[in-house]
């Protein structure tokens, strides 16, 4: 496809075009031949790489319908609502800047003053286009910033068409980044939510992780450094879907001897940050089994950091246990969770559930030491 910027500016501008690309499959060689008459195999290619984009963008960019982009701009930018969540924190005067902007998601939520700079003219193109900022086409390997200035970094962690997680494994690395984190006052990478507190042990300047949930995943990793690391030495859980957040130490969890009341299922931010551990505690809330990340507690508690499930019953962690437990509740409308890879739940659940009959209830099927236990619950609304 090509880089050829003044295509994708026709393109982006031609409704006709667009609509006449969205409405055919450009993969029949009639239809192909058809769009061939009127515009070239670049613009039809862009033209439909431009609608994928779209597409793609609908449920993750407020700018979805006017984007100029392309399917792997989308999949690499980071989300609008996750975005203006991390831009909160550079509300300032000082000189920011975007490196790495990609297609510019980030840089449309940061302040008017900030600078996007990346190494691919196209990505700068587009990303100054989308957010009508001041766009640098350069290698931040090779730039020099004021010491006052904030930074926000999206390094790449793709290798072709594997992501790549590690942090050795960005690019730039952050070793190579090393200059510009001790030469600013603060700010941003984005990494990996694989990425552990004992990965950055040996970081240069004060930072804090935090791990950011949207839609019921963790879809990326804020390692906030210098003047933007409000809570140093600590990690953060972010939950964009509820709005919340909470930072801390983790701590360990005590355990439970006992499987009845309710069992609590953290936030997957919560869990990946670790203070899932920190909170049960301060709610009474008993882990069922080192590192299993589900507690135990003997009443319903307030927190939107936990759902909760009330405990039916238990048994043993057989099929033919389980099924004479629901017919007791005359149910056969179940979903299956587990942990540890304990069981395959979409077989569970498939035999389980023969027809739809009485209410749903979740089946917890899990390893606790050495015993192999179903938990049966309702699910609290």
């Amino acid at each position: 496809m090509t880089n050829n910027t003044d295509i994708w500016l026709h393109v982006h501008a031609n409704t006709k075009l667009l609509a006449a690309v969205s409405n055919a499959d450009v993969s029949e060689v009639a239809q192909m031949q058809s769009l061939r008459k009127q515009w070239s195999v670049d613009e039809i290619a862009v033209a439909s790489a431009l609608l994928e984009a779209r597409t793609r963008a609908q449920k993750k960019l407020l700018n979805a319908d006017i984007l100029l982009a392309d399917s792997v701009g989308v999949q690499q930018a980071t989300s609008s609502a996750i975005a203006l969540h991390k831009a909160k924190r550079f509300n300032t005067n000082m000189q920011v800047f975007d490196f790495c902007c990609g297609i510019g998601a980030d840089l449309q939520e940061l302040p008017s003053n900030t600078i996007g700079v990346d190494v691919d003219p196209l990505r700068c193109f587009m990303a100054a286009h989308n957010t009508s900022k001041e766009v640098r086409c350069n290698d931040i390997l090779h730039m020099t910033i004021a010491s006052n200035a904030l930074i926000h970094i999206d390094p790449a962690r793709r290798s072709g068409t594997q992501r790549l997680h590690g942090l050795d494994a960005m690019q730039p690395s952050i070793d190579e980044l090393r200059d510009i984190i001790t030469s600013c006052a603060g700010g941003c990478i984005k990494v990996s939510p694989s990425v552990n507190a004992e990965d950055v042990e040996d970081f240069p300047v004060p930072y804090e992780l935090e791990y950011i949930e949207e839609n019921g995943r963790v879809l990326q990793c804020a390692l906030w450094f210098g003047s933007l690391a409000l809570h140093a030495d600590n990690v953060t859980a972010t939950s964009i879907s509820m709005g919340i957040s909470v930072s801390g130490v983790p701590d360990f969890p005590s355990f439970s001897k006992s499987i009845e009341g309710w069992i609590l299922v953290p936030n997957p931010a919560l869990e990946r940050s670790g203070l899932h551990c920190n909170l049960a505690e301060e709610l009474g809330a008993k882990e069922l089994s080192p590192n299993l990340g589900l507690f135990c507690s003997e009443h319903t508690i307030d927190s939107a950091w936990f759902k909760q499930f009330e405990i039916l019953a238990s048994t043993s962690l057989r099929i033919e246990k389980v099924q004479k437990v629901l017919r007791e509740y005359n149910c056969t409308q179940v979903e299956v969770k587990t942990r540890g890879k304990t069981i395959d739940p979409n077989e569970w659940q498939n035999k389980l559930s023969s027809n739809s009959t009485g209410d749903l209830l979740t089946i917890f099927a899990l390893r606790l030491g050495k015993k192999r236990v179903a938990i049966i619950t309702r699910r609290h609304v």
